[in-house]
């Protein structure tokens, strides 16, 4: 009963903070001049990957022999039991572009050090189709691309793949179901756009990187495509097995 109560009380917080004022993602308390979505107490509790854009990471090897991904990573982990996961139920449930944005801008500099970024022409975030872009308000991956290109100034492609199927969420789903749920449902809208570019494909989270299978795949038929993957939260238990691949559950 306690922890529900505390639930309760974070969700008041962070419903309140879009009415007025700045509030914690995390734990909902009012932020301090300067922080950035997550206040100082919590951001050194955020479960982050410390992947930091590293080649043969996790992310990286989960497209391995799948997708010809150059670079890849996430910035933080998906813990469903844990109070972190309130950063992404704030970006996906509670009408928050700003805090996409926001994050988006902490994934940037995350990588920012490294090479990842070199050689990338344009930003790709994963599409909605119109239907749920209306019932949302926005698309949570482009709040997050748009805050990556706010660190790197690189242009957000939005005009080349549309998303033409609303399939039913991924949540419940695991594996081949996964892969089988986003099969065709991008398309192709304006090659010219994409065709000979280096994409960086934008999620916010990546379980068994099923979407972004279907999307680079889309994405590749222009000609010429080099791709790369940077996602928000790197969801599941990824193990590698023999073959240098990932199982996942």
């Amino acid at each position: 009963m306690p922890a529900r109560r505390r639930l309760t009380g974070i969700l008041r917080r962070l419903a309140a903070g879009l009415a007025g004022g700045r509030h914690c993602a995390v734990c909902g308390r009012r932020l301090d001049k300067g922080a950035d979505e997550v206040c100082a107490a919590c951001l050194t509790s955020l479960p982050f990957t410390r992947f930091h854009g590293c080649p043969d990471n996790p992310v990286e090897r989960l497209f391995r022999g799948l997708l010809p991904v150059e670079r890849a990573g996430a910035l933080l982990r998906y813990r469903p039991l844990e109070r972190s996961r309130f950063v992404l139920l704030r970006l996906k449930y509670f009408h928050a572009p700003a805090s996409g944005i926001a994050l988006g801008r902490m994934m940037a500099r995350d990588v920012w050090p490294t090479d990842f970024f070199r050689e990338v022409d344009a930003i790709v975030p994963v599409p909605l189709t119109p239907q749920r872009l209306h019932r949302r308000g926005y698309n949570q991956s482009e709040m997050l691309a748009r805050g990556i290109a706010d660190v790197t100034g690189l242009p957000v492609e939005t005009g080349a793949v549309s998303r033409v199927v609303e399939r039913p969420s991924q949540t419940l789903l695991h594996g081949r179901s996964r892969r089988e749920n986003v099969e065709h449902v991008f398309r192709l809208t304006n090659p010219a756009r994409v065709a000979g570019r280096h994409l960086l494909m934008v999620d916010d989270v990546l379980t068994t990187g099923s979407t972004l299978l279907s999307l680079g795949r889309t994405l590749m038929e222009a000609g010429g495509v080099r791709l790369s993957v940077l996602t928000l939260a790197l969801a599941g238990e990824h193990h590698v097995v023999e073959d240098g691949g990932i199982a996942t559950p």
